[in-house]
């Protein structure tokens, strides 16, 4: 039988157009700032870009990336470092005594340089933390020194900080060998060490701004301001390591503040969801402020915050949130312990009050633009069609909890005549006031919602007939109240209750719509059902 020829597929990479660019400026050696310069998109683009491409090319560093590319073609070779008979600078061949902390500091920095070759390491104890790490770089390990001292470096370091061995090395050293030890030793030491925090701050600072940059993606896709809110706050807390803060929005209308969300306070503090602001008090400082106030400890503040002092709170962190001149709310952090904050953590909580701003700003308009399309334009009610679906909803939890469920339709009596004589801008100034008493008057899970004209309907879940009749009553007296009006007004009504008069929302709508005419045809200001 002939053997089958099999045809071996390659996989064949695929890179953008920006992502081949970004590469191109790798290879020539350009950080990424450089190269969000030269290509005009920002370092967090250029970062982006060079997560795909490397994903891609299947590979973890830069200098990978580019030996990847050039293998399938993608990218020509750079011109080599020292051209054909060009003279290339001697390879530095060093021997470390040592493999303690400074030991470790010290091969860490120097494994990366190209002109500097570590021969051997000296240690007798093969637990020091630098062993491991010359065992991964295949260095040779020595149990004694004296055995490689003269074994060809150019310089040896000395990091144990015994003057024993650093005598020994000074009298068995070959005559043309340096020796770096003592206080030279110790001051590499501690550059090397300096170089390598700074390394690790700059790298947590970078996967801080990714951290971010993602954080953005994800916020995008929340189309609801509590859950936007939520992750803000819990963002902010971790981005500056502190057990507590909170976001609240500005009310324009009128002129409060409104807790969104908040994380690590009591429920006495979210107890408190509004507030007014006041001057003189902290709220009214930092909406005052271009930038973020933060304060050390609270209690020595001049403008002082009941609350937070209730809370426990000592130090606190905080920004405006704006959006062109306009201010949207207040991002804050807080400590129940005084503390200091890094330059580079309030530069970040400053970057994300920026985008918390403008997330906040875009998320509320959606909101409000959802609630124009289901709300009554005048008096802020909900509107007919809303109306008919929250009472299919409450159907069928009155169904499945085998609960009773009321209908109420209240019709202004006379509207007509009324609007004749004192005008219509008289009249629909009666029609916001009926709307403010209904809402002080229903209870929370009630739904209000204007059903057209003078009409209004309210869904009242659990209540049933006598109990809605008695609470319709009681709204129908209360509207007799109704001040500065140019003439009393009443209020005709009808009700329906799930079950009994109708298991369907026509059914219970038309019911308590003719309870309504039956009271006009009575003599009006009544309720029938």
């Amino acid at each position: 039988m002939a053997r089958k020829k099999v045809q071996k597929i390659e996989k064949i990479t695929s890179l953008t157009p920006k992502e081949l660019e970004v590469l191109k400026w790798v290879q020539e050696g350009k950080t990424n700032d450089e190269i969000a310069t030269i290509i005009g998109n920002s370092k967090w683009t250029v970062k982006f870009h060079l997560k795909n491409l490397m994903k891609k090319l299947s590979v973890t560093t830069r200098a990978q990336a580019v030996s990847q590319a050039i293998g399938e073609g993608m990218l020509q070779p750079s011109e080599p470092l020292y051209p054909a008979g060009a003279k290339t600078e001697p390879r530095v061949n060093v021997g470390i005594v040592g493999c303690g902390k400074g030991g470790l500091a010290v091969m860490s920095i120097l494994k990366d340089n190209p002109l500097i070759d570590i021969r051997w390491v000296a240690e007798k104890n093969y637990q020091a933390p630098g062993v491991e790490l010359a065992s991964k770089l295949n260095i040779p390990v020595e149990k004694n020194y004296k055995k490689v001292v003269g074994d060809g470096v150019d310089i040896i370091i000395e990091v144990t900080g015994s003057k024993d061995v650093r005598r020994e090395l000074e009298r068995t050293k070959p005559a043309d060998t340096e020796l770096i030890g003592g206080n030279s030793a110790r001051l590499l030491w501690q550059l090397v060490d300096e170089r390598r925090k700074r390394h690790e701050e700059r790298e947590k600072i970078l996967k801080q701004h990714e951290g971010l940059y993602h954080m953005g993606f994800v916020i995008e896709n929340i189309q609801s301001l509590k859950d936007v809110a939520y992750a803000l706050v819990d963002y902010a807390t971790v981005l500056t390591n502190t057990p507590a803060g909170s976001l609240a929005l500005f009310d324009e209308r009128r002129e409060e503040m409104v807790l969104l969300s908040s994380k690590g306070f009591s429920e006495d503090f979210n107890k408190v969801e509004r507030w007014e602001i006041r001057k003189g008090e902290l709220t009214n400082e930092i909406l005052n402020q271009n930038e973020q106030v933060f304060i050390p400890d609270l209690r020595e503040h001049p403008h002082k915050n009941r609350l937070l002092l209730k809370e426990g709170v000592r130090t606190v962190l905080a920004a405006p949130l704006s959006v062109e001149g306009r201010i949207v709310g207040i991002l804050s952090v807080n400590d129940f312990k005084k503390r200091k904050f890094r330059a580079e953590d309030v530069s970040l909580f400053s970057l994300l009050t920026l985008y918390a701003a403008l997330t906040v700003e875009r998320v509320r308009s959606i909101e409000e633009l959802q609630l124009l399309s289901v709300t009554d334009g005048l008096t802020g009610l909900y509107n007919q069609r809303y109306l008919i679906e929250q009472i299919k909803r409450e159907i069928n939890r009155a169904q499945r909890h085998s609960r009773n469920m009321s209908v109420i339709m209240l019709d202004i009596d006379h509207f007509k005549s009324y609007n004749d004589r004192f005008g219509h801008l008289e009249g629909n100034r009666v029609l916001k006031g009926l709307a403010k008493l209904f809402m002080k008057n229903v209870r929370t899970n009630d739904t209000v919602s204007r059903f057209g004209g003078e009409e209004f309907c309210i869904i009242a879940p659990e209540l049933n007939k006598l109990e809605a009749v008695k609470f319709a009553r009681r709204i129908i007296k209360e509207a007799s109240r109704l001040p500065l009006l140019k003439k009393k007004l009443t209020l005709s009504g009808g009700v329906a209750t799930y079950p009994e008069d109708g298991k369907g929302h026509f059914q219970l709508i038309e019911k308590a719509d003719s309870g309504l005419y039956r009271a006009k045809g009575l003599g009006r200001s009544r309720i029938c059902s």
